[in-house]
This record gives C-alpha cells, sequence and structure tokens, in this order.
C-alpha cells in the first residue's frame, strides 16, 4: 500500500514512517521541518520504499508526481505544543486549517484516502470519568491562546466529515490523548521529556500549582497500532476514534516516578500557572472511553506508563553514552 505522511519528521510522524516501511509499504514523506526534524528519519532515510520531501503541504503544488488513487494520506502535519500554539495564536489557526484544506483538497481529487489526527483537546473541560466520541465538545474562551488550536481542529474535523459524506473522500479522525515516547522533544512544552531532561540534568523540576493535575499517557507504539488497524478496518471509515491510556496519574506522581528512575537528586518545586496554562484553558482531568475502538479493532493500550517511561529513559541514556563516544 502506498501511505503519504505530512509532519513525518515529527515525533509521531517519524515513529509510523518506521512503522509503515517495516510492514513492506510505500511511504511518502512530507515535512517544512517547522517543528520536525530530519534525523528522526536517520534510521530510515536510506530505505528503498521511503521517498522524503521537505515541503509545505499547502505550497506542495506538483502532487501528481506523490499522489495516486488509492493512497493512504496520515495528515499529522500542524502546529502543536502549548508554547507554540500560544505564541502566535493567528499563525496556529492558519496553518492548521489551510494545511488540512489542502490534504482534502488533494484527496477529493486524486481519490485517497485519509487519517486525519485530531485532539483530546476538543472535549475542553468535561467533569466526565471517560470521555465518549459523541460527547460535546467546547472551546475554553476566544482569548485564550490555546483556542485557537482547538477550534482549528474542531473545524478540520467538519471538514473532514464534510468531505466523507458530501464528496465520498473515506475519512477516519483519532483522537489522540498524550502520545508519549522516544525522540519526543521538550521545546514545545511536553512533560514527559521536560522532567526526563530536568531530571538527569539535576535541575529542578517544575509542577504547576501542586501537581495534582491528571494526565494519561499513551505510549507511541500503541498508538501506531491503532492507526495502522483502524486504516486496514473497512467499517472504521467515515467514523471518530478515541486513541489514548484510559489510566491516569497526577503529574506530582509522574515528576517523583522519573525523579526516582533517573536516580536524581533533582527538587520538586511548585510554581503558579503560566499564562498559557491558566483560568480555564487548564485541563485537571481527561481520560477516553475506548469502547468505540475496541468494538471496531479489539485495541486497548498494552504498555503501562511507567513502562513506556523507564523506556524512554533507557533510550535517552543510551543516545547520550553514544554522544560521548
Amino acid at each position: 500500500m502506498n501511505f503519504i505522511i505530512t509532519g513525518a519528521a515529527g515525533f509521531i510522524g517519524s515513529h509510523l514512517t518506521a512503522k509503515l516501511l517495516a510492514l513492506h509499504h510505500r511511504v511518502i514523506a512530507i515535512d517544512n521541518l517547522s517543528t520536525g526534524f530530519l534525523h528522526n528519519l536517520d534510521l530510515v532515510k536510506d530505505h528503498p520504499n521511503l521517498t522524503v520531501v521537505v515541503a509545505d503541504v499547502q505550497q506542495l503544488t506538483d502532487w501528481e508526481q506523490y499522489a495516486i488513487q488509492g493512497d493512504v494520506i496520515v495528515h499529522l502535519a500542524a502546529t502543536v505544543g502549548v508554547k507554540k500554539v500560544c505564541a502566535d495564536a493567528h499563525d496556529t489557526l492558519t496553518n492548521n486549517l489551510d494545511s488540512t484544506a489542502a490534504i482534502l483538497d488533494v484527496a477529493g481529487r486524486k481519490k485517497c484516502k485519509v487519517f486525519f489526527a485530531s485532539t483530546s483537546e476538543v472535549y475542553g473541560q468535561s467533569d466526565k470519568g471517560h470521555l465518549s466520541e459523541t460527547d460535546a465538545l467546547s472551546v475554553y474562551t476566544t482569548d485564550q491562546g490555546r483556542s485557537s488550536y482547538v477550534i482549528s481542529k474542531l473545524t478540520n474535523e467538519i471538514s473532514c466529515l464534510n468531505s466523507h459524506q458530501l464528496k465520498s473522500v473515506p475519512v477516519i479522525i483519532g483522537r489522540f490523548f498524550n502520545v508519549t515516547g522516544g525522540n519526543q522533544k521538550s521545546e514545545f512544552g511536553m512533560v514527559i521529556p521536560t522532567f526526563i531532561n530536568n531530571a538527569m540534568a539535576g535541575t529542578a523540576i517544575t509542577l504547576y500549582n501542586d501537581g495534582s493535575q491528571r494526565r494519561s499517557f499513551c505510549y507511541i507504539d500503541d498508538l501506531l497500532r491503532a492507526i495502522v488497524d483502524l486504516i486496514a478496518e473497512p467499517g472504521a471509515w467515515g467514523n471518530i476514534f478515541n486513541i489514548g491510556s484510559d489510566t491516569s496519574i497526577t503529574i506530582k506522581e509522574l515528576a517523583e516516578y522519573i525523579r526516582m528512575k533517573c536516580n536524581s537528586a533533582s527538587e520538586i518545586v511548585n510554581t503558579p500557572m503560566p499564562p498559557e496554562r491558566a483560568a480555564k484553558s487548564e485541563v485537571y482531568s481527561r481520560l477516553p472511553s475506548l469502547e468505540k475502538i475496541y468494538e471496531f479493532i479489539q485495541w486497548k493500550p498494552e504498555v503501562h506508563w511507567q513502562d513506556s517511561v523507564a523506556m524512554i529513559i533507557e533510550k535517552k541514556e543510551k543516545d547520550l553514552r553514544g554522544e560521548m563516544l
């Protein structure tokens, strides 16, 4: 099968590229390198079934040489990370909207299928224990920078469903909940690599407020398995699926575990919420219901959060040892 991956040099995209190549698929990896890094693809860069295209999907006009009928486009490209999103809310909104519009246009013209990466952020604030795909969606407030990200993803979901229903473009929407794994960067506010970097450096691990916020973490291998299996399931097209872990921990628990696994003397300190997480924009708990995805493909996460953190630390330590040789 032929796959086109946008955002292929990013954290999720690079792992998915390697996964699909290992399954003997052909992959065209597209990335403008705004938040992706070509070195993420180093392990597969010489693979005969891989074509790497450094370009923005919004400016890529010569789709004739890339997309053919029956291809699957996995659209991961987006402005991501709380810090980057809040730094330029307008760019976040327009970039996420315009890139998805470009992909849906290509899919319609070339008769491709689309897997669209959405986010748990579309659920907004909720008191429910586990969120299902039919629950109400919401945006914080329009004066919060993070709202531009949520609005863009909500609008993209609607555009994808419209393309499926009105233009017969096969579409799957995956709502990702806090994915983690090797090669994830800390620069854009991702909590696990941030805490690991702090612990290894012996610097303070900072918790916002008292660290009682609860998060669930889905390991990258579990996410990839869900994506691949959903794409292979004929009944999945035209549907929305939560993809994540339905087990949560507090951020304080996470910090303490990482400090212990790194054998670190880092101090765990508390600080007030930064502006981008203040007021109603901070989510204190959000868990996915996984009933629907289990019904379709019998998927559930297999890697416990402690095991995922341990593997990330092990890889980081191995990489550091390699740099010192």
